[in-house]
């Protein structure tokens, strides 16, 4: 992928963004639409925009339109606007095009550190450019693991897929090709880099959440103050041969009260809330994790 940055998009594109982003629904379809009518990669801020963060833009990606209006999981950025605060460390895993890392690292400062895993190379390598554009004073620094985290240290097969952060250990989707990638425990990557402890993180890796977390249970111990989302997919985890019982069970284990996200928005301690996760009943799609006091 080449190093040379693609325009920045012109005044007509900005105000597009700006008036779609207002609408209260529809900017998922308007993603779609675009895909079909932008051609050529592009830089702008994405949404929201008043965190200022510019990322170069696949409008041939309909994720990377989303993120670009401001449609592309509203909630998860409700939730790290809510928790992330300057001189946090904040765990974005995977990567993907580098949004919520970005996001984060806004919000955690130059005095805070974001960290995240990637094991597909070309989710990686979009990212990374990103990462590069986002370098700038009042940021976090970001660390990057150029594989996927587990509960062993290796290497295993991924799945690459033709959408963007879609790739899986767990099943092919949308399968373009089987590539053999590291794999760490977290737990031994921060004590590599000197970090003992999180404060906010995002878990959405493909139903390899279990894994990951087996593999980070000493850093889930240190860290008392953790907020955590992560994804709940029934049938992601079972690809991946875990469960949600299995998962939601561990978070028990390790002292995390547990919330369905119903809904979001700023008026919520952790930017998302929902009912207690109950034994036996499967939710939405994603679990805030918090222990109380």
């Amino acid at each position: 992928m080449s190093n040379v940055l693609p325009e920045a998009a012109g005044p007509a594109l900005r105000l597009l963004r700006r008036a779609v982003a207002r609408l209260p629904r529809g900017r998922a379809r308007a993603a779609r639409i675009l895909c079909r009518l932008l051609k050529r990669p592009f830089v702008d801020v994405v949404e929201p925009s008043d965190l200022g963060v510019q990322l170069v833009l696949d409008p041939s990606d309909p994720f990377q339109m989303e993120i670009w209006l401001g449609a592309y999981q509203p909630h998860v950025v409700d939730f790290l606007r809510a928790t992330v605060r300057s001189g946090d460390r904040v765990l974005c895993a995977g990567l993907h095009v580098g949004y919520m890392a970005s996001l984060a690292r806004r919000l955690a400062g130059e005095s805070g550190l974001v960290l995240s895993a990637e094991p597909d190379p070309v989710a990686r390598a979009w990212a990374a450019r990103n990462v590069r554009l986002g370098d700038r004073p009042g940021s976090a620094p970001i660390r990057v693991f150029a594989g996927g985290l587990a509960d062993n240290q290796g290497e295993l097969m991924l799945y690459e897929s033709h959408v963007l952060g879609h790739s899986s250990f767990a099943a092919p989707h949308q399968g373009k090709a089987e590539e053999v990638v590291p794999v760490c425990r977290g737990d031994d990557w921060l004590d590599s880099i000197g970090v003992t402890s999180l404060d906010v993180m995002v878990l959405d890796i493909e139903g390899w959440e279990v894994q990951a977390l087996r593999g980070l249970i000493r850093t889930l111990d240190n860290s008392p103050r953790l907020r955590a989302l992560i994804e709940v997919s029934e049938w992601a985890l079972n690809d991946a041969g875990t469960s949600p019982d299995e998962l939601l069970g561990l978070l028990r284990e390790r002292g995390f009260t547990l919330r369905w996200v119903e809904k979001s928005g700023s008026n919520f301690e952790h930017g998302v809330w929902g009912e207690l996760v109950v034994d036996g009943r499967l939710g939405s799609g994603d679990v805030l994790c918090y222990r109380s006091g």
